[in-house]
């Protein structure tokens, strides 16, 4: 599977986005099974910006420029690890300094009313 340049706005309306910005350019990251497929059940994609790359579930890459501007625009002077929860809409639900907190990401999804929607639609 190729990756593909995009843009954030790529995934409006299809995706719930989690940005994670870790302090540590070396730090590296495993997903548990069960928390992969509770991020597709959530239709989440994540996303690990580095200031030298990007790490992702999906398949996508982004230009050096607006991975720049990325880092520029949610970690906002951040002097720590920070992670922005992005709604389907593109709008900042949670944004938070620290390591990543996947409990506190998955219940601030299950409290939105779109996903309530899903729920019940299933």
């Amino acid at each position: 599977m190729q990756d593909t340049v995009g843009k954030l706005d790529d995934f409006k309306w299809k995706n719930r986005l989690v940005l994670y910005f870790p302090q540590d350019e070396k730090s590296e990251f495993e997903f548990a099974d069960s928390l992969l497929a509770e991020l597709k059940d959530r239709k989440v994609a994540y996303f690990i910006i580095k200031e030298k790359s990007v790490d992702s579930n999906i398949p996508i890459r982004f230009s050096e420029s607006y991975q720049k501007a990325l880092l520029k625009r949610y970690k906002m002077g951040s002097k720590t690890d920070c992670f922005v929860l992005l709604g389907l809409d593109g709008g900042v639900k949670l944004k938070r300094e620290g390591e990543l907190n996947w409990t506190l990401i998955m219940k601030t999804i299950d409290s939105m009313p779109m996903r309530i929607s899903e729920k019940k639609n299933n």
